[in-house]
């Protein structure tokens, strides 16, 4: 499966408040419901090959973008750190639901105080590194 798909099945199992297509989207933010989390693919590092000149990388690193929107920084930023909590655990060749094995998903700094929107809800974003098995 796709990295989003991954990890947007691995968050909607883990953090219990989050349905997929309802409050958790992925590469896309809709404009309702006020509380909701989307997740974004981004440019990553190089994948990595082995030295024997295999035609396909061992390991993909793409990296996600986790942006949390809420009425209240409160609730924002709780919601935020469930998911931090939830991606932080994916170590040591975790296989998830699809059967993809990732070697970590590693948070690139602390949720953050992205912005406020038009309709002054907080925006909280988290970068992770992530490093999938191929």
């Amino acid at each position: 499966m796709a990295v989003l798909d991954d990890l947007g099945a691995y968050l909607a199992a883990q953090v219990g408040s989050l349905t997929l297509g309802t409050n958790l989207y992925l590469a896309r933010l809709p404009d309702d419901p006020d509380t909701c989390v989307a997740v974004y693919e981004y440019v990553g590092g190089a994948p990595l090959s082995t030295m024997n000149g295999a035609a396909l990388p061992l390991v993909e690193r793409p990296r996600v973008q986790v942006v949390t929107r809420a009425s209240s920084y409160t609730t924002g930023r709780s919601l935020a750190d469930e998911i931090w909590t939830a991606l932080e655990q994916i170590v040591n060749d975790t296989t998830l639901a699809s059967g993809d094995r990732y070697h970590r998903v590693a948070g690139l700094q602390s949720p953050f105080a992205l912005e406020r929107d038009s309709h002054d809800r907080i925006i909280i974003a988290q970068n992770f590194e992530v490093s999938k098995a191929t």
